[in-house]
């Protein structure tokens, strides 16, 4: 079962600025999703599968690289449901307006939550070199007992 547990956190101003970064740099992916889509789409009469959109996304943008994949799988879902409800008789478009902000989502191997509170949320690798990690404070009382995967 997964649980969210929405918090309040202590930043630097400049980590707060990176982490705006990041959702600007999520909503790039998303544009690109469209885009590589609709490419696709005109060139082969096909929609693009998931595979081929991760392949073309990957090493592209400075984040996480599975907080890139979750923005393509946000995608494809939304395609895919657009799809189930058209064929239910429902007037719904497909995905296709472009974003000044997404959320980035950080999976289970992009961050750390160690029990004093600190969370440290990756940014994988860029040109070859790994991004010191973003370091935000959660007070130890607002931290989720048992395990977070």
């Amino acid at each position: 079962m997964y649980r969210t547990l929405k918090t309040r956190f202590r930043a630097k101003k400049e980590v707060i600025q990176k982490l705006f970064e990041c959702n600007r740099i999520s909503a790039e992916v998303w544009n690109e999703c469209l885009r590589l889509a609709k490419e696709h789409h005109l060139e082969t009469g096909k929609w693009i599968t998931k595979t081929e959109l991760q392949k073309a996304t990957k090493g592209r943008f400075s984040i996480h690289s599975q907080s890139i994949q979750a923005v393509v799988h946000k995608y494809i879902f939304a395609r895919d449901g657009a799809k189930e409800a058209r064929k239910k008789g429902e007037k719904i478009k497909y995905p296709y307006k472009k974003k000044k902000h997404f959320n980035t989502k950080w999976a289970k191997d992009g961050f750390v939550l160690r029990e004093d509170g600190t969370l440290e949320l990756s940014l994988g690798i860029w040109n070859r070199k790994r991004q010191s990690p973003l370091v935000v404070k959660i007070d130890k009382e607002k931290l989720p007992n048992g395990k977070v995967p």
